[in-house]
């Protein structure tokens, strides 16, 4: 029994939904952890762009500015991947896959003051402050697979 749950755990879920509800899962989306975006460019080259996030819903969700040349490649191609992880021993990692939708938001999205906070602490106050958003773009990630990593009980297979 262990060895199949370990096995679900540390290889692609074949359910959706982020167990919002697993220790590691939870210090990893709660924490101030960036995400890393990675998609491909425009050019076909793969990118990966550090980015500021929130849990809404079960997705992953993240606001840019609707310039930024990330909203046109997902606009080519919406497959995503991204990584949250602990950089402190004993690590932590959360991989996800799945698709980008986008939707374009009239001024500040409402959930981005929530993120500048969690994220600058004391100094997000001085920073929304001086802020003239006119648009962004919420870039909303549904999970179509995960593995999570805490190297003690789960580790990738390749160290095994």
């Amino acid at each position: 029994m262990a060895a199949r749950l370990l096995f679900i755990l540390c290889y692609p879920a074949s359910v959706t939904d982020l167990p919002l509800d697993d220790p590691v899962v939870a210090s990893l989306l709660e924490g101030p952890n960036l995400a890393r975006l990675a998609y491909s460019g425009l050019d076909g080259r793969p990118r990966v762009v550090p980015i500021w996030f929130a849990v809404l819903d079960g997705d992953i969700v993240m606001v840019t500015g609707p310039k930024a040349s990330k909203v046109r490649a997902l606009e080519a191609d919406n497959a995503v991947a991204l990584t949250i992880d602990d950089a402190r021993p004993p690590y932590k990692v959360l991989l996800v896959e799945g698709n980008a939708s986008l939707e374009p938001i009239e001024g500040i999205a409402p959930e981005y003051e929530g993120i500048a906070r969690r994220y600058l602490g004391a100094v997000a106050d001085a920073y929304l402050s001086q802020l003239k958003i006119k648009r962004q773009v919420r870039i909303r990630v549904h999970p179509r697979s995960h593995r999570i990593f805490d190297f003690i009980k789960r580790y990738p297979k390749s160290l095994r």
